[in-house]
């Protein structure tokens, strides 16, 4: 079911994502698509909010060198910026949250 969200929340709801999913930031780059999906956000809403993000350097996003090589439906799948570049990656460029002790090799 897809959410209605402004891009504002969007952002935050993305953002809470990588913190849940990847606190260290050691598993990414991470799929748009999966994302989006598992936000249940509409896609101009998203790719309006990645972005933006992008343009604040909170994260980073590939760019898919021939995307007018896939077909539409895979396409779909990646960050349109509305300008002819889509991306294919989202990576958290936030300082990673402290490892803890344990995972720490003595």
């Amino acid at each position: 079911m897809k959410r209605t969200m402004t891009v504002s929340e969007a952002k935050r709801a993305i953002l809470a994502w990588l913190d849940d999913n990847d606190p260290f930031r050691t598993h990414g780059p991470h799929v748009p698509a999966k994302i989006r999906r598992e936000l249940g956000l509409e896609k101009a809403v998203f790719d309006a909010a990645i972005v933006e993000l992008v343009k604040a350097r909170t994260v980073y996003c590939a760019e898919h060198d021939h995307p007018w090589r896939l077909p539409a439906a895979e396409r779909e799948e990646l960050v349109a910026d509305g300008k002819g570049s889509f991306y294919c990656s989202i990576s958290d460029r936030r300082p990673a949250r402290p490892l803890p002790t344990w995972a720490i090799p003595a």
